[in-house]
């Protein structure tokens, strides 16, 4: 009987999926903002260790993805989408759940690597209230056996290979900034063009956890 094969990272391609959006131009998210130079230097140096096996192009700020919120309703009638799932009501309702759920500002423990077969990824420790915001708001699981895995992705694959071969360089990386924290007190929605797969994020508005209210960012597409 042959032994089980090493895990393998699978090559993305950095093109416009338009058989996923259909022609809807954003799609929205919820996620932690994770500033300071300290991080950014970090993933830099993680990502400067396995650059050769990374699409060359990740432009999108460091955050942890708190929920996926799926693809948003548009006001220009010529961007009009079916497939579209969220806008203001939705947005409305993400606010009233957060506001139930009664969040308190937080702080994440950013701890050790990781890889999913289409990105390598900073981990992010365990948390309590990081989990019950994702609950909040989260669909059910897309899929058997799934779990919310909170992280800060590195770039995207651009190629086939063991899994282990990544992970070795990224944790003689590591050891250095275990246990750095990342104070938490608001959850921004943003959102990212469909076309651009390693695109920057825009930030329509945060949720703040203090006063648990929400705050419309200048330019945001849904405003309540």
């Amino acid at each position: 009987m042959r032994g089980s094969e090493p895990l393998q990272t699978q090559a993305c391609e950095d093109r416009d999926f338009s058989e996923w959006h259909g022609g809807c131009p954003w799609c929205a998210v919820w996620v932690v903002r994770v500033d300071g130079m300290q991080v950014q230097a970090l993933l830099d140096q993680l990502r400067a260790a396995i650059q050769p096996w990374l699409l060359p192009r990740y432009e999108r700020q460091p955050h942890v993805t708190v929920a996926y919120r799926g693809l948003m309703v548009d006001a220009q009638p010529l961007h009009a989408c079916p497939q579209a799932t969220f806008g203001t009501t939705q947005l409305g309702a993400d606010i009233a759940a957060f506001q139930a759920a009664e969040l308190a500002p937080f702080s994440l423990m950013l701890q050790g690597v990781g890889s999913f077969s289409t990105v390598p990824y900073l981990a992010v420790s365990a948390n309590a209230r990081l989990q019950q915001a994702h609950d909040a708001v989260a669909a059910s699981e897309p899929f058997p056996g799934w779990r919310y895995v909170p992280h800060l992705t590195l770039g995207h694959y651009a190629c086939q290979m063991p899994m282990h071969r990544v992970l070795q360089p990224l944790q003689a990386c590591i050891a250095e900034a275990l246990g750095l924290p990342v104070p938490v007190d608001a959850l921004w929605l943003a959102r990212y063009r469909t076309s651009d797969i390693a695109g920057a994020l825009h930030f329509e508005g945060r949720f703040d956890l203090r006063t648990q209210t929400y705050h419309a960012e200048p330019g945001a597409l849904i405003v309540l």
